[in-house]
């Protein structure tokens, strides 16, 4: 919380000297509109991967079933973890800096420095160095998600939306569905180790693609619709 608080303090100075803006260029004031907002970026990535983690047990015949282990508690935990490390997150990569990009150099170019340095923390973060191919996965699905959220800003002019998206992505992915062996299992599990049914190329590798890009671009086509509030000064 300490540095979430510090990040608000930082973000004010940034843009009271590089833009003459208060913090309330990021969107930080709650009204009815930006709260609906924040539940359907939370209720969108819920949905997706939800729905896919389903079809996908359903295929292999591996479904996911409740962890007798998990407390209310350690879920409590996690969810606090993910609203600390979401908040962290949005402040320094999708915040101040990004609206100073906006102003300074444009939208796209901001849009794409903010997505690639997100990418490039994660290495850093998740600790993947020396893994040629997880370092492209880890890049893609981070940098990915970066765009998206760095352009919900930019549609809305809010961090509402974006900090909705990154939390109920990490939500379903980490808490839901274990898969972030950082924080353990969580809430649910597989039920065997090893899937008892390997579905044949033409069924596994359009899942895969389904998993590592479908979200990524129906959020992108979703987010397009919204009528941009771009304010190029």
């Amino acid at each position: 919380m300490i540095g979430i608080i510090v990040q608000l303090v930082i973000s004010y100075l940034l843009l009271k000297y590089f833009v003459k803006q208060d913090i309330e260029a990021l969107g930080l004031k709650l009204n009815q509109h930006r709260i609906i907002q924040l539940f359907l970026g939370i209720l969108w990535p819920l949905a997706y991967y939800c729905l896919h983690e389903f079809l996908l047990g359903t295929i292999v015949h591996n479904p996911y079933k409740i962890n007798s282990n998990y407390t209310l508690v350690e879920f409590m935990n996690s969810v606090v973890y993910l609203l600390r490390t979401v908040g962290y997150e949005e402040l320094m990569f999708r915040g101040a800096i990004l609206y100073i990009l906006i102003r300074k150099i444009g939208t796209q170019k901001a849009v794409v420095i903010s997505a690639f340095a997100f990418g490039i923390y994660h290495w850093f973060a998740w600790q993947v160095f020396g893994n040629p191919i997880q370092m492209i996965l880890v890049f893609f699905t981070t940098a990915s998600g970066g765009f998206l959220f760095a352009m919900a800003y930019n549609r809305t002019r809010s961090m509402y939306l974006q900090c909705g998206l990154h939390f109920g992505c990490d939500l379903a992915t980490m808490v839901i569905y274990s898969k972030n062996k950082t924080i353990g299992l969580q809430w649910l599990v597989k039920s065997f180790a090893t899937d008892p049914v390997v579905p044949p190329a033409i069924i596994s590798v359009p899942l895969l693609i389904i998993y590592f890009i479908g979200f990524q671009l129906l959020t992108y086509w979703m987010l397009r619709k919204i009528p941009s509030m771009d304010r190029k000064k």
